[in-house]
Parts: C-alpha cells; structure tokens; sequence
C-alpha cells in the first residue's frame, strides 16, 4: 500500500503547518517522519490518517484518493505516545476491541489475538490488565491492537516517548525486528534522530512545514541537503569566515557571499605536529569519555571558537593529552552551505 501526498497546505489560523508538501511513501517501507518540533510531522501525519483535512492538496493510498475519506474507512492503524489502553480490558480484550467492534467472528478474534500475541512476545500475559503491565509491555499491547483489525497503513506518531532512554532502544530495535516479518506500510514521526536512525528505512526531513530532504538514514547524514539537516542531525563544529579560510584555505569563494563550513566532531583530526597540512592550532580545554570515544573540547587560540572533536580511546591514549596541551587540529571533512543573510 503506497501513500503518494501531492501539494498539501495546511493552516491553524495565522500558523502555516504545512507548506504544499508532496511526498511518495513506498509500499512495504518504514518512512520516518523527523523534525523539530512545530516541524508538520504529527499534522502530516494526522492528514495521512484522516483525522485532520488539509486546505489544499490531495492524499492518494495505492493511487485511490482517500482526501475526503473518513478516519474510520481508512483501514489504517494509530499507535500513540500516550498507549490510550483501556484500564478495565484485559490484554486480551484490548487487542480483540477492534474486531469485536467490526462484527468479527470469535473463532477469528481468538486466532488473530493469539498470534499477535505471539508476535509482540506477550505469551502468558493475555489475562494481564495494563496497571500490571511495564510501559514497554503496554505499547506492545497498543501495537497489536492497531494491528489486530489488518490494516493497509500503521501510523506511529512518537510511539516511544513516554518511556525511558533503556526501554526506548529495546522497542525501537523490536519494531524494526517486527517491520521486517510483516511489510507492513508503516509511517512513524519522531523528533529522535537516533530513533529514525535505527528503525526507518527511509527518513524524512521536515522544518517549518516544509520538506528539507529525503533519502535513507546513510543518504541524509553522508550528504546533507543544507545547512538545517547538517545542523540538525547530530553535533557539528561551525566554521566562518576566517576561520573556514585557516582550516580550509583551497576553498575559496568566488562569489564572496558568505559561507558557513560545518564539521562533525569525528571529522576532525587532533595531531601534536600538523605536517603539511592545513590545520587550527588548538588548546585543549576539557575531556571526558562518551561511549566508545573521549570527547575532547578545544579552543580554536587565534579565533577564540570552541571545537568539540570525538577520538578513539586507543588514539586518545596515543595523544596522551593534558588540559592546557597545544595541539593541531586537522579537519578530514567539511560540507559548506551559504550562510543564512541573518548571520553574523
């Protein structure tokens, strides 16, 4: 089931959510809707579902225009932050609510639940009400319940927000374990880029109502469309003007317009000597082991920039570095954008 949205605008009074917003979403893929927040994510998703209408554009499923279509003919399924259980069902009866309420048969219900409970691994937990059940537990149980009544779509609009960082990583690397059994279409907003990382396989990215880029997670964060996605995904070093000449003096500029170089902090090369190289000659100012690298903060000395560099403990043990060193900093990488007319 394809979802194609052609020229979509959307408004709240004098707030333009969405700005003519056209979109293919695959059949069978995972599509990460990911953006700051007032981006149009959730109302995108939200006219997807039906449950808001657009001033202007279409919605198409399959090629079938669904713009005008209510909620309820849709056949899609809705899992929210907030698991919108009811208190009083059982695990059982939450997942089956659906069915019974479409005139299913119970001989159908009772072999939809039973797998479903199979696949969301809640054997043994079907008598459970959702008080007894942990807030991962209880997103799986609202994840079957969308899924129970085999819908064409499943929309998940920050289905993992309301839950802590540990149990967060196990849902986000189930969900995808569960995207690849089933193909389902499925579209999932986040502000998380970690999150659309791990679990999309494509990813959209969305600022002030507008659509920045598209491609895979490896496409976007390899070859950033602009200077808002760079800076959006993940930490970055900003270099300009003079700066950006020091580190990158073969650039140049041609048009003299100003420009911003962006680096991100496993981009940047820490060296005692820098060699022939061009480089910044750096202070170093503080470090402290972040996962699997130590995060180094330098000072930029003939610029007065703070620059944070990431290095492999072997490499850092290499260094041997002590606050206060002088060092070279040499950038590996730099992707450079106009600056915005505002910057300074």
């Amino acid at each position: 089931m394809s979802i194609r949205i052609s020229g979509v605008s959307k408004r709240f009074g004098e707030f333009l959510a969405l700005d003519n917003i056209t979109l293919e979403i695959p059949g069978g893929e995972l599509t990460a809707l990911l953006g700051p927040s007032g981006s149009g994510k959730t109302t995108l998703l939200r006219i997807i579902a039906g449950l808001e209408l657009p001033d202007s554009g279409t919605v198409h499923y399959h090629g079938e225009d669904v713009t005008h279509q209510p909620v309820r003919d849709r056949n899609i399924g809705f899992v929210f932050q907030h698991f919108a259980l009811f208190r009083h069902m059982t695990v059982y009866d939450n997942i089956a609510f659906g069915l019974r309420v479409r005139g299913a048969k119970n001989s159908v219900i009772k072999e939809r639940v039973r797998n479903l409970i199979r696949l969301v691994r809640l054997d043994g937990l079907k008598y459970r009400y959702p008080w007894q059940l942990s807030g991962g537990q209880r997103q799986r149980v609202a994840l079957a319940r969308a899924m129970a009544a085999e819908p064409k779509v499943l929309l998940l609009d920050e289905p993992f927000g309301a839950l802590d960082a540990k149990v967060r990583q196990e849902l986000r690397q189930w969900l995808r374990k569960l995207h690849d059994e089933v193909h389902l279409t499925s579209v999932f907003v986040t502000h998380d880029q970690e999150e659309a990382f791990e679990v999309a396989d494509r990813v959209v990215i969305m600022n002030k109502g507008r659509i920045e880029q598209v491609g895979s997670p490896r496409e976007v964060f390899d070859h950033p469309a602009n200077d808002f996605v760079m800076d959006f995904l993940g930490n970055t070093n900003v270099l300009q003007g003079q700066l950006l000449e020091a580190a990158y003096p073969h650039l140049g500029n041609g048009d003299n317009k100003p420009t911003k170089g962006y680096i991100r902090p496993h981009e940047l090369e820490v060296r005692r000597e820098s060699g022939d190289q061009p480089g910044l000659k750096a202070k170093v100012l503080h470090f402290y082991p972040s996962g699997s690298v130590f995060r180094v903060r330098l000072l930029a000395v003939d610029f007065g920039v703070v620059l944070t560099v990431d290095i492999s403990q072997e490499r850092f043990q290499e260094l041997k570095l002590q606050r206060d060193d002088l060092v070279q900093v040499i950038p590996r990488n730099v992707r450079v954008f106009p600056a915005p007319e505002y910057s300074i």
